[in-house]
């Protein structure tokens, strides 16, 4: 704890304390909701990087009680949620139920939220009660930015959707692009960076050019990237814009909303304003409101900094954060994906663990590979391998251990599904 910010410290534990007290005189939450017997590991958040750290901490010891705290009865992948969004896949095909990491593991499946931590009592309370824990991995995703100054609010989604966290969201703009006008304008823009990529803005906006070109809409999608230049496949992607999109997507680097007026469907930027019939505003990001909630966040942060080497945070002894949550700079070069995710849950699997029975934990390896479709035929992909440096204490590249191909192809859009596939299977089953 030699590096926690004692305001947040304060600030965290008191609201810790108080809550057991309030939940106490209330009664409901007096008792643990699943008393603790033996070595416990709680993980809260039920995407890639949670239920990957759930399984393989079984995995590597089964005499460990796992409990899998998710708010949602269902895991909705944001990989492969762009094809949703133009009519390739279906919801059906991302969507999983927890069951099986239940029944091939004996995790234990607690459908409910975070509410407050008590790190010095190893204590998370819950909208089901309170639980004990030797160790406690948060993954909740990520949080978006609401901007006043612009007129961004999340109070908008139903009309100008996001659709940054697969579900909901996913199937209103699939329905708003269903209903594309002859000649309509889709608006895509692009939030700074970092972001969580699955899924990828770059691919969304190619597979709805694809999209408005294969049904003859005549119409055009206008990318508004707040960034200096395409973030990730640069050249692969605008390769393909070149080749395939010259009518149907335009694309603006370094561009600042000035306003968004909801009403008559027009952006205003430091480029002029643009009207559209769709505008698809991914807001900025920061972590998970559940990691502020819980005290995870430094003072005047937007994420959670960790160790690099075990993702303790550098908050709490005891408490772990991985996934989209982290701190970019306190982990090293990896960028916000899900197959990152899934490799940190295996990292901290294997740090409380270890830490559980007395050993170090191993050097940790991740890795990350990314399928982007360009067409509803060809795909391009990124991938890397990285390590824990011990010289600059943060993960890194692997000098020559990453790489993209030479160009798009087909092969690699089947590739996608089998990706896909796997790293689904790897997480929940």
């Amino acid at each position: 704890m030699s590096n926690i910010n004692r305001r947040s410290f304060i600030k965290n534990t008191t609201v810790g304390v108080a809550g057991l007290s309030i939940f106490g005189c209330a009664g409901k939450y007096h008792s643990e909701v699943i008393p603790k017997k033996g070595k416990r590991v709680i993980v809260v958040g039920g995407g890639f990087g949670g239920a990957t750290a759930a399984k393989y901490i079984k995995l590597n010891d089964p005499t460990i009680e796992v409990i899998l705290i998710e708010k949602n009865s269902y895991f909705v992948s944001c990989p492969i949620s762009n094809l949703v969004i133009v009519g390739l896949k279906d919801m059906n095909y991302i969507t999983f139920k927890y069951d099986l990491l239940e029944k091939n593991y004996g995790i234990k499946i607690l459908q409910a939220e975070a509410l407050e931590l008590n790190p010095e009592n190893n204590t998370l309370i819950t909208t089901k009660g309170v639980l004990k824990y030797d160790k406690l991995i948060l993954s909740p995703g990520i949080g978006f930015i609401e901007d006043n100054n612009i007129g961004y609010s999340l109070n908008l989604t139903d009309k100008i959707p996001h659709a940054w966290k697969a579900g909901k969201q996913t199937e209103i703009l699939r329905q708003q692009l269903s209903e594309l006008k002859k000649g309509g304008t889709v608006i895509l823009r692009v939030p700074k960076s970092p972001y969580r990529c699955p899924p990828g803005p770059y691919e969304r906006a190619s597979l709805i050019a694809n999209f408005i070109k294969r049904n003859n809409l005549g119409g055009k999608i206008i990318i508004l990237d707040s960034n200096d230049d395409v973030t990730s496949k640069g050249k692969l992607f605008k390769a393909a814009w070149n080749n395939f999109y010259r009518r149907e997507l335009e694309y603006f680097s370094q561009v600042e909303v000035q306003n968004i007026d909801a009403e008559n469907m027009i952006i205003d930027t430091n480029k002029g304003k643009i009207k559209g019939d769709i505008i698809n505003f991914i807001p900025n990001q920061k972590a998970s409101n559940t990691a502020f909630k819980l005290g995870l966040i430094k003072e005047d942060k937007l994420w959670a900094f960790v160790n690099s080497y075990t993702f303790e945070s550098e908050i709490f002894k005891n408490v772990y954060v991985i996934g989209d949550s982290t701190n970019t700079g306190s982990v090293g070069t990896v960028p916000k994906s899900g197959y990152i995710a899934n490799s940190m849950g295996k990292v901290v699997a294997e740090s409380v663990v270890s830490s559980l029975n007395g050993k170090m934990p191993p050097k940790p390896f991740m890795a990350n590979a990314c399928y982007s479709m360009v067409s509803d035929t060809e795909a391009i992909w990124v991938t890397a391998v990285y390590e824990y440096n011990e010289n600059v204490k943060r993960t890194i590249t692997i000098k020559g251990a990453s790489g993209t191909p030479k160009t798009r192809s087909k092969i690699d859009a089947k590739h996608q599904l089998s990706w896909a596939e796997n790293i689904w299977s790897d997480t929940l089953m």
